[in-house]
């Protein structure tokens, strides 16, 4: 089974590389969404975008594995995914260089990518950068020029990556089974959203008034969860101290660890509101989808749900809905006195963020001095 899938290519050299996926299964290549021409893709010189399709297989279940060729050259390098002969424990799986005959290609070259699952036949999904690049004293041939990375390590601060993680280690074999290159269904998973290095997830917290909102002191670990994969997710347009302006004032205070709900409100719920706030995609639906597919099957019809823990939630979707209703507009100094005569207003200082694609601004939030100030100024504005 394929584990490996290459999400961006980069040709850093003056030569033009075509790729492909040789198998059947696997000949729907994309770049930035647009389908490429007979599953080839041209990697001319200066190339650098995203791609979707270029997949690297299990060698015992390819005919081609991905092809790649230099114009002007009759060399074939193709990669595929194994085990290497003299392994320690034989239980890695490595990227491998092949031939156009499939004799090995610099083992010293070969990436470990991880153990591999069950019998060896179902493996974790990887992400990975493949990089054209020239390396001095090193030739010009296919295999010198061909490098691949782990797309976590090379990609900008300011991409967001969705880290997902196996609820338990004994979930790492069936979420493995249900979700590869070949199909993604769902599977019990635990997210957390890694931006500029630092990686925020939602827990539950036993004592009120506590955020559930927690910064991992080391990404991509956890004491209980497995490490999965990493996602790219896209690129914020926040700068990384707005972010934590964002995480502070706003998601802080939405996400208490006494509102985790199991089901309707954990961990990949509030990956998904951060995502949409950070302006990039939301979590895929084969990660959310045991989870939504529970809610669903568990919800209890009213009155029950009033009798057995219906009030929180229905306390949880009514600040929801608040927070998606529009502001009310001042439309006279009278509204104004009266909105300060039933607002509590606090000192502290309190500021969200809007973004809007690529228009940013910060504003006093609504309820504070600063705000009722702002709004005070913009009326007198009006009625000069």
């Amino acid at each position: 089974m394929v584990i490996a899938q290459v999400v961006h290519v980069r040709n850093q050299t003056a030569r033009t590389f075509y790729i492909k996926a040789g198998d059947t299964l696997y000949s729907n290549v994309k770049v930035a969404g647009e389908s490429c021409a007979e599953g080839v893709l041209h990697a001319t010189p200066g190339f650098d975008e995203d791609t979707e399709g270029l997949v690297i297989p299990w060698e015992t279940v390819t005919r081609y594995g991905l092809e790649i060729r230099q114009e002007g050259s009759d060399e074939v390098l193709r990669c595929v995914l194994g085990p290497k002969e003299g392994d320690a424990d034989g239980t890695a799986e490595w990227l491998q260089f092949r031939s156009d005959d499939w004799t090995p290609l610099k083992p010293d070259k070969w990436r470990s990518l991880g153990r591999r699952h069950y019998l060896g036949t179902v493996g974790k999904a990887v992400d990975m950068f493949l990089i054209f690049r020239e390396v001095p004293f090193e030739g010009s041939s296919l295999v010198n020029l061909t490098h691949f990375d782990h797309a976590s390590q090379c990609v900008p601060p300011n991409v967001v990556l969705l880290n997902v993680f196996d609820l338990v280690s004994a979930a790492a074999i069936p979420n493995a089974i249900l979700n590869n290159t070949l199909y993604n269904t769902f599977g019990a998973f635990h997210t957390a959203v890694e931006v500029y290095r630092e990686e925020w997830a939602f827990y539950r917290t036993p004592a009120e008034g506590c955020t559930g909102v927690v910064r991992s002191p080391k990404p991509k670990e956890h004491p209980v969860h497995v490490f999965r994969q990493s996602v790219v997710m896209g690129t914020t347009h926040l700068k990384d101290w707005e972010v934590r302006y964002l995480i502070a004032s706003k998601l802080k205070p939405k996400w208490m660890g006494t509102s985790y709900q199991l089901l309707r409100r954990n961990c990949i719920h509030f990956c998904d509101d951060f995502l949409l706030c950070l302006g990039v995609r939301g979590v895929p639906s084969w990660i959310k989808g045991l989870h939504e597919t529970g809610a669903t099957v568990f919800q209890l019809p009213w009155p029950l749900s009033t009798l057995f823990g219906g009030r929180q939630q229905a306390a949880i979707a009514d600040e929801l809905e608040q927070e998606k209703a529009p502001p009310r507009k001042a439309n006279s100094s009278n509204s104004i006195e009266s909105d300060e005569n039933e607002m509590k207003i606090s000192h502290e200082p309190s500021v969200i963020i809007e973004a809007t694609g690529l228009e940013r601004r910060i504003r006093p939030k609504r309820g504070t001095a600063e705000g009722v100030q702002e709004e005070q100024e913009d009326q007198d504005g009006l009625e000069a």
